[in-house]
């Protein structure tokens, strides 16, 4: 079963009405920021269907929607239950994937990395919020990739293939170090040196492709197995030497990035600030301060509570449209 991310984006009236309500409860709300709201909700059936569902939910919660003072944190913290609520079903596979990955042979924790000197003289390097079986047999070398990430130097043994299962996927050594990193029922292939032979079981047959030093591959079910393209091995093995670099990556992908790293959640109110384009080098042991950040580089708020950010859109700069990257 897939599960929606726990930072899923909602539908944009939701937000728009979501957004409404954290500004209305934060304390700081005026009587025209109310009379503004619902004027906003009469300018047409979508505004009155995702403002009555918001207010719904916010009530149920806990709340009357009723203009009053009230805390900034209160308001902020029922808003993030509201969307973990809308979001739905964010926790249930965990950090490590599947429940049966909770029993993987080797398994790191948030912000810890690890290196397993295998039976056969390989390596294998597990970043953050890892989990891998080990499965070494007289005719085989396989390691199951449950969820994260790992970097493996292979030992050549013509006799034992050497195979990473991930998803659906395998990637096979030949005689090579890559890097595997696991997204649900898909996986992003790096190599670094020699190459690999990666194969995917989709639809009614398997694709199978060669991979060279300083190229990657990814497959998923909704875009089978890709052809390889020449990356930046060492921006995407950055994790090894504790960095991690964004090049104009969205911001939905770094927040899912930095949940690999650090405690508590991270929430997106607004989707349009999810495609803000981050760059820059950041410490995976203080990915707290690329949070800081952001509203230096973006046009968003931070909102903090313990074990809880909330970025939202900051309403005094415009947010321009970006293309999303591939």
């Amino acid at each position: 079963m897939t599960h929606q991310p726990a930072d899923a984006p909602l539908d944009p009236m939701t937000e728009a009405a979501l957004s409404w309500l954290v500004r209305l409860h934060s304390g700081e709300a005026s009587e025209q920021d109310w009379s503004d709201y619902q004027a906003w909700k009469a300018a047409g059936v979508d505004q009155r269907r995702a403002a009555d569902r918001a207010e719904r939910l916010w009530q149920r919660l806990g709340p009357a929607l009723r203009p009053k003072r009230r805390s900034k944190a209160r308001g902020i913290a029922v808003a993030i239950l509201l969307v973990a609520g809308l979001a739905g079903g964010g926790f249930a596979g965990g950090l490590f994937g599947p429940p049966g990955a909770y029993f993987a042979d080797h398994r790191t924790a948030l912000g810890e990395r690890r290196t397993v000197a295998l039976a056969d003289g390989s390596t294998m390097e597990l970043d953050a919020g890892t989990s891998v079986d080990i499965d070494f047999g007289a005719d085989r070398r396989r390691l199951v990739l449950h969820a994260g990430q790992i970097f493996v130097t292979v030992t050549p043994d013509p006799a034992r293939p050497f195979v990473v299962q991930a998803g659906r996927g395998t990637t096979r050594a030949l005689g090579t170090a890559f890097d595997v990193r696991s997204d649900g029922e898909g996986a992003r292939i790096v190599v670094t040196e020699h190459a690999v032979r990666v194969a995917y079981a989709g639809a009614g047959e398997t694709a199978t492709t060669d991979v060279a030093a300083g190229q990657q591959v990814t497959y998923a079910p909704a875009t089978g197995l890709g052809r390889p393209e020449p990356v930046d091995t060492g921006m995407l093995t950055a994790w090894r030497r504790g960095q991690v670099i964004f090049d104009g990556r969205p911001l939905g992908d770094v927040v899912a990035e930095l949940a690999r790293y650090r405690r508590g959640r991270i929430l997106i109110t607004d989707s349009a600030l999810r495609d803000l384009p981050v760059t820059g080098i950041f410490s995976t042991a203080d990915a707290d301060a690329l949070v800081d950040a952001l509203p230096a580089i973006l046009p968003v708020r931070v909102w903090r509570l313990p074990g809880l950010a909330v970025i939202q859109r900051d309403p005094d700069r415009p947010v321009a449209p970006f293309p999303r990257q591939n």
